[in-house]
Formats: C-alpha cells, sequence, structure tokens
C-alpha cells in the first residue's frame, strides 16, 4: 500500500506537470499577446466573480448573481456561464475546478437554508456526506484530479472543523491544533491530494496551519503576530501562503511559508496599508491577490520572486479601458499564465468575472521545466518521509 500511494501521489503531479506544460507551450505560438477576458453574467444577471481556473485556462468556475439568487457556473469560451444547478436554496458559488476543468467544487444553500459542500461532475451535482453532528458544509478546494475535496462544515455553537473527502475514504475530520479551540477550516490541498492548509483557533486568535496525514494539523505561523490565515498551497504541497498582521498594527501583510524555511512577510504596495493573497503558481513564486494602494483604491495584485508586488492594473493596462479596474485576483494557473478574480467593467457598468491571459514570454518555459523537476523531487522526499514516519 506504501509504494501505490507513493506512486499515485507521483504519478498525480507528473501528469500536472505535463498538461501545464502542454497548456504553456503550444497556445504561446498561436497568440502572442497578453488578453483579457470578460466573463459576463447570467441572462438579466448583475455581476459575477471568478474563483479558480483550469491548467490551461480554458475552464473558470465561480458565482453570478441575478436579483436575490447568486447561482454556481462553469465558464468556457463555447458555453459561456452555465449554472451548475442548486439544492434548493437562493446561494450556490463554485469555489475549485480540477486541473483539466472537469470536476467543479463549491456550495449551495439547501430549502432549509444551510450550506451544503458539492462536487460537479459530466452535468451531475452530488451533495458530499457532512461530518457526524455537522449541520453545514461547504467545499473550497480540489485536488488536481478531482477525487479529494477540502473545506469547512460547522457543528454549532460556534464549532466549526476542516474536512477532507477522498472518492475512495469518503469525508475526514481533519481535527483541531494541539491545545486549540474546536475550530478549523480547510481552504486547499496541493495537486495530489495530501497537503491540505487553513487556519484554526488557538487562544484568542487565529492560525494558519498545514496538515498532512503522517504529522496531522500543525501550526505554521513562525512570525507571531496577532493573526494568521492559510488562503492557498502550492502544487507539491511545499509552499503556503496567505494572510497575517504584525502585533499591535492595522497592517494585514501576506506571508508565504516554504518546507524547510519557515515562514516569511511578503509586505504590501508601497503606501497601501493591507494585501491578501488568494493563490499561488505550482512553484510558489508566484503569488495573486488584493491589495490596498496608497491612495485607498483596492485593486488586483500579483507577487514574483525577485520582482516584489505589482498592481496588474499598471502591468496590463493597456488591456483596459477607461475607468476599468481590476478589483482582486482569486486564482493562478499552476504555470502562472493564467489569472481569475472579478473587476469593475466600464463597458458594462458591473463587477464581472474576469480571465486575464499574461502569456509568459518563452524563456519562461524553461523555469517551467526546472520547476517541474524540483516540484517531483520535493513530492519524492516529502511522500517518502511521511510513509517512513508511519
Amino acid at each position: 500500500m506504501r509504494w501505490y500511494n507513493r506512486l499515485r501521489r507521483r504519478a498525480s503531479l507528473v501528469l500536472l506537470c505535463a498538461v501545464v506544460l502542454a497548456s504553456s507551450v503550444f497556445p504561446v505560438s498561436a497568440q502572442q499577446e497578453p488578453s483579457l477576458t470578460w466573463l459576463g453574467v447570467f441572462p438579466s444577471g448583475e455581476s459575477s466573480e471568478a474563483w479558480s481556473v483550469s491548467v490551461d485556462g480554458q475552464t473558470v468556475v465561480g458565482a453570478g448573481r441575478t436579483g436575490n439568487i447568486t447561482r454556481a457556473f462553469r465558464w468556457s469560451a463555447s458555453t459561456g456561464l452555465v449554472d451548475l444547478g442548486s439544492f434548493g436554496g437562493n446561494l450556490h458559488s463554485a469555489q475549485g475546478v480540477s486541473a483539466d476543468g472537469s470536476v467543479v467544487v463549491g456550495y449551495s444553500r439547501d430549502a432549509s437554508n444551510n450550506f451544503r459542500p458539492f462536487r460537479w461532475e459530466a452535468g451531475s451535482l452530488s451533495a458530499l456526506p457532512l461530518l457526524s453532528g455537522a449541520r453545514w458544509g461547504r467545499a473550497l478546494g480540489v485536488s488536481a484530479d478531482g477525487n479529494v475535496v477540502v473545506g469547512e462544515m460547522g457543528l454549532g455553537g460556534g464549532r466549526r472543523r476542516a474536512f477532507r473527502w477522498s472518492s475512495s475514504g469518503g469525508v475526514q475530520d481533519l481535527g483541531i491544533l494541539p491545545g486549540g479551540q474546536d475550530w478549523s477550516a480547510a481552504a486547499a490541498v496541493s495537486a495530489d491530494g495530501g497537503v491540505v492548509v487553513g487556519s484554526a483557533r488557538l487562544g484568542n486568535t487565529y492560525r494558519a496551519f498545514r496538515w498532512t496525514p503522517a504529522g496531522g494539523m500543525q501550526n505554521i505561523d513562525m512570525l507571531g503576530g496577532s493573526f494568521s490565515h492559510a488562503r492557498a498551497v502550492s502544487a507539491d504541497g511545499a509552499t503556503v501562503v496567505g494572510q497575517w498582521q504584525a502585533l499591535g498594527t492595522t497592517r494585514q501583510q501576506v506571508f508565504r511559508w516554504r518546507l524547510g524555511v519557515g515562514m516569511e512577510s511578503l509586505g504590501m504596495l508601497p503606501g497601501g496599508t493591507w494585501t491578501d493573497a488568494f493563490g499561488v503558481s505550482a512553484d510558489g513564486r508566484v503569488i495573486v491577490g488584493q491589495a490596498q494602494t496608497a491612495n485607498g483604491d483596492t485593486v488586483a495584485v500579483r507577487w514574483v520572486e525577485g520582482l516584489g508586488w505589482q498592481n496588474l492594473n499598471l502591468v496590463y493596462g493597456a488591456l483596459l479601458d477607461t475607468e476599468t479596474v481590476l478589483l482582486s485576483a482569486t486564482a493562478i494557473s499552476p504555470d502562472g499564465r493564467y489569472i481569475v478574480g472579478v473587476g469593475y467593467n466600464a463597458l458594462t457598468d458591473r463587477g464581472e468575472a474576469f480571465l486575464l491571459d499574461t502569456v509568459p514570454e518563452p524563456g519562461s518555459l524553461l523555469a517551467l521545466l526546472a520547476g517541474c523537476a524540483l516540484l517531483g523531487r520535493r513530492s519524492r522526499r516529502r511522500v517518502e518521509s511521511e510513509l517512513g514516519a508511519n
């Protein structure tokens, strides 16, 4: 069984790298310039927001609002926004998508107004089982192959638990931090489904955690601030990003935690007062999120190792119409090429989901090849170490 699990995890990462490389190399030859696509809204709709993107950038998932109803969607250029269905309530959102775009996860209110975590595949919407005693749940992340889902479930009385569901093992309670309160929530999962990240209550605050089958839930907050929340994890599980706040300040900043290195603060835009991270590339070197500028505006941002923070409205200003603003970057493809989020589309005068194709320079493909090789080595060492601990 150990050898099977090891091969399965490594195969998942090899497949992800293969898909990433294929989607990065071939489209570039057909399109050399960056592009911005506004995804629109449902018929008679008012707004939309994107939350995740497939490896090749051809599938985007999120939510669109029409009146008092918010519906989960799956988008492609050929279909536009496709309603994924619901369990009878009025609030539904797609939060994660598998590498190939075939599996979507999220949450949907039922007729009793309780959230239920869902998994959508081949046109069918299925509710995931709840933990024993749970009243509601939300699915927030999915593995590359779509067979592992993570999120949070409510137990009542303010108690909350991070969960991990797999097609082979069902739903699993990931527990709480040692010595912590009865509260935890998972936000994201690695490509192979083996590493889960999120935040949990410890004392009177929240701390970012990283969970593995061998080590359980571990506090990775080494900065000792007022709080920390893990939002995203790299494909190999070796890099975690999120938000933290320094003690005695209101300055909310982005952190990056790396296996063997620990946690570092990445700061914020010059003159800004806060920054948040929502997505990270496969190699952990590119992060996307949202930040406040020196003049108080909220904008979509990208952090690149060696370059620091970038306001996407300035980097890709040539793609924007007058008064159009990219407000938040919520996810990034593993190779760092595709970015999705929400912005204000001045041409339609509404908040709208966007897909930004950054078309990386050909030289970056060499870095991607090196990153994939490194990812595979990291995964092998991590899996062997964790299996050896059992």
